[in-house]
């Protein structure tokens, strides 16, 4: 592929990048991939028992290879993990490829989205425990300010509003794409 054919959503875990993506997916007609599922499809099991016995090495490995491989395809709509961003190789791969847009979501609300969702390796204790409310307010905090200023080297910001459906943030989105995105990538939008 020479030009950027792929719209790529990152974000913090719980932004709504596989919801939005698909949206976005299906109003552009487009083929839509989760990395994550990819991983898991490839790998044989969840994301959760990928970090419990393989580690959290092995599964950052996974997930560049695994993006390698989309990056072949054809035009398509792809959600990152939430640390995915993080990887030098991923991020070579996506300047090369695809428009990258970042969800940006209040602190509060991915709080509120994540703080009974259990399959989140990194939002657990070293047990594999849920943690407290406190305890997990203060564990998003600190990843997410490490990985908001790779989050914001993305060629679009989207301020996600917590009370938007998915049609009201794929229309965002849309409007975004044609104002910012290059005139050939936008041809077909």
């Amino acid at each position: 592929m020479d030009a950027k054919t792929l719209i790529v959503l990152t974000g913090f875990m719980g932004s709504g990048k596989s919801r939005i993506g698909q949206g976005l997916a299906d109003r552009l007609g487009l083929p839509f991939h989760d990395l994550d599922a990819v991983i898991e499809r490839e790998v044989g099991f969840p994301i959760p028992e990928i970090f419990k016995t393989k580690g959290e090495k092995y599964f950052r490995e996974m997930e560049l290879s695994c993006f390698r491989n989309l990056t072949g395809s054809s035009p398509a709509v792809i959600a990152l993990g939430g640390g995915a961003i993080q990887q030098d190789g991923i991020r070579d791969l996506l300047k090369k490829y695809a428009i990258t847009i970042y969800l940006d979501v209040p602190l509060e609300t991915l709080f509120l989205r994540l703080k009974k969702d259990k399959n989140r390796p990194l939002l657990r204790d070293q047990h594999g425990n849920l943690l407290d409310d406190d305890r997990l307010r203060i564990r998003i905090s600190e990843i997410l300010s490490k990985r908001e200023p790779i989050y914001r080297t993305a060629d679009i910001t989207l301020a996600v509003r917590p009370h938007w459906s998915r049609n009201r943030s794929t229309d965002e989105l849309i409007t975004l794409l044609k104002k910012h995105a290059p005139a050939s990538f936008t041809e077909h939008i």
